[in-house]
């Protein structure tokens, strides 16, 4: 098996996040691609994990820090680690040892580039993606949090500096009258959000004010106990939880709003 880099042949794994078995929704494709060439220039390294039988097995995106959503210098940081874990296609590869090949691979470019260390991001949960036990297995340390997102990291020079989340002076603002909607999903993996919101609050205008934040500007992605996503009248809107449907965030804004009037 091998890690590849975003070529024509890999870009559809990539893009899609390894859901081949759908359709492609053009509009989160299209802001995941706007994310990938914004950030290419400046180190963003993303990889599909090609199986020894051509089949694609996980993915990752990694860049120097001083571009990511972490604070810290002279460090990589881990914006993604996947491997595929459906029935489909491939089928279930983990617990197989590839998260570990690829976090190996990400090291090695680490040190290769002269990088004093590898930072990363995960969630204080069981579920299989980003967890942060994971990292803690292969070696990495907890050095910040808030909420259930933890920044983790391995350093390989006495001199590296531990990394830290990056928060935000203001917090997402709440409406008056109206329910304030702010969207600010990440452009690497958070954009069906983008899409959920703008179903959510068609034909609301009345009792909706909307902000939508550009994903890729790391600036602008909020870490208010989460990493990105859907805040109503200033509090995340099921930040650990599975994004349900645009519906339901419908009843909830109108909730919001008829205890307003």
């Amino acid at each position: 098996m091998r890690l590849a880099d975003v070529t024509e042949k890999t870009q559809n794994a990539f893009f899609r996040c390894l859901h081949l078995e759908i359709p492609e929704d053009r509009e989160i494709t299209a802001i995941r691609r706007q994310w990938y060439e914004k950030n290419k220039a400046k180190g963003l390294r993303a990889k599909v994990l090609i199986l020894d039988d051509g089949e694609f097995g996980g993915l990752c995106q990694y860049l120097p820090i001083e571009h990511s959503p972490l604070l810290g210098e002279d460090l990589l940081a881990i914006l993604c680690m996947w491997v595929h874990g459906y029935d489909h296609l491939a089928g279930n590869q983990q617990s197989k040892g590839l998260g570990r090949f690829i976090l190996n691979s990400i090291e090695d470019d680490a040190r290769t580039s002269g990088a004093k260390g590898v930072a990363a991001w995960g969630i204080d949960w069981e579920i299989n993606w980003m967890p942060v036990n994971f990292y803690e297995h292969m070696g990495y340390s907890r050095v910040d949090r808030e909420d259930k997102v933890v920044v983790l990291w391995k350093p390989f020079s006495p001199d590296a500096k531990p990394p830290s989340l990056k928060r935000l002076a203001t917090p997402p603002s709440k409406g008056t009258r109206k329910v304030k909607v702010t969207v600010a999903a990440n452009g690497w993996c958070g954009c069906q959000k983008y899409l959920d919101a703008r179903k959510a609050v068609t034909g609301l205008e009345d009792r909706v004010e909307y902000e939508e934040l550009d994903a890729p500007d790391v600036a602008t992605i909020l870490h208010v106990g989460n990493v990105g996503g859907i805040f109503l009248d200033g509090k995340a809107f099921k930040p650990y939880a599975p994004p349900g449907t645009s519906d339901e965030l419908r009843a909830e804004i109108l909730r919001l709003y008829e205890e307003k009037q």
